[in-house]
């Protein structure tokens, strides 16, 4: 081996020697660029955003998806990669870290960097894209970050939380929902807010199905939600158990005349005339009321006790409503002396 003016040690033998030496170069170089080639298609193919800093904090790479994701005007990176606080300050000016001063926003984020702490969160764009970032430190001292838009995501997860709470036909809570909001209502009852359960169940509903088609009867129910929606208070919770059964949660009940005016009121609306396809139907229904007590029972027993009631006024005529005995009047917030629920 022989040293050059370089310094490099150069292969000291024939012309063959130098040929065999240049190929591995070649070979050598080639693989790199292959190297190279596949760490640029996965950068360029990667489905999302990647942000690269080294040790010094300075960017070295904003893949395209980046850029398009974060909507970066060209401008940003002519000839050169902007700085991050650039980057920080371009996003803050735009309200993408929400409001306060832009200097002081700035120096907190770089503040965070400066920390090199892995991190996950989310963060929802003023155009209301929900992007989940990642970062990561690099052994070396730089730092990966990635962007990834998972709004698609977060709503197909708000829609299947929606569907675990609500009835799809009518919009209605279903017996989930009705769940959760009952024992809001307990917990405020030991508190002393008495509540009321309305128990509804449809009369001549059949019928109807049997005669006009499912079609006619699930346009019937989403009437019945509507009206029923509309007669309770923001307060009140209504939700569909099932088939023609209606539950409707009457919150802030101080009196039994209160929990018997809804009662009244839910009737009047519900049997009033459908009209369906140009065909005019009659509904009727019948009302089972439970009140609450201190020490509320559970809400299998509130049901039970309502839905007592609810046989109690079928067994006396129909489209009436019964408001159940109550077994513990001593204890009853709306007791006054004589307890007739």
């Amino acid at each position: 081996m022989t040293t050059g003016s370089s310094g490099v040690s150069l292969p000291r033998q024939s012309t063959t020697s130098w040929a065999d030496y240049i190929d591995r170069l070649e070979q050598e170089l080639s693989e790199l660029r292959e190297k190279i080639r596949l760490y640029e298609a996965v950068i360029d193919n990667f489905p999302g955003g990647i942000l690269l800093t080294d040790k010094n904090l300075d960017v070295v790479l904003c893949n395209q998806q980046q850029r398009d994701l974060l909507e970066y005007p060209p401008a940003l990176f002519f000839k050169r990669m902007p700085s991050l606080q650039e980057l920080f300050r371009y996003n803050a000016q735009r309200g993408e870290y929400g409001p306060g001063d832009i200097e002081a926003i700035i120096d907190y984020k770089m503040e965070q960097v400066r920390k090199r702490v892995p991190h996950v969160f989310e963060r929802t764009r003023p155009n209301g894209t929900v992007v989940e970032v990642r970062g990561m430190p690099l052994t070396e001292g730089g730092f990966v970050t990635s962007y990834t838009d998972v709004t698609e995501n977060r709503r197909n997860a708000a829609l299947i939380a929606n569907l675990a709470m609500h009835d799809t036909l009518t919009g209605l809570g279903n017996r989930n929902n009705f769940k959760s909001r009952f024992e809001q209502a307990a917990a405020r009852a030991k508190r002393g807010e008495g509540f009321a359960i309305h128990y509804i169940d449809l009369d001549h509903f059949k019928p109807i199905n049997d005669r006009f088609g499912h079609e006619a009867g699930d346009k019937i129910l989403v009437e019945v939600a509507r009206r029923i929606k509309h007669t309770i208070r923001e307060t009140d919770d209504a939700v569909r158990l099932g088939g023609d059964e209606f539950v409707v949660l009457q919150s802030d009940v101080s009196s039994f005349s209160g929990a018997r005016e809804l009662a009244n009121r839910l009737m009047r609306v519900i049997t009033e005339t459908y009209v369906v396809d140009g065909a005019m139907l009659e509904v009727g229904a019948c009302i089972g009321v439970a009140l609450s007590t201190r020490d509320c029972m559970s809400m299998d027993e509130m049901l039970r006790k309502a839905d007592r009631a609810l046989y109690a006024s079928k067994n006396g005529g129909r489209g009436t409503y019964q408001v159940a005995l109550c077994a513990m009047a001593d204890k009853c917030p709306l007791h006054k002396g004589s307890c007739e629920c």
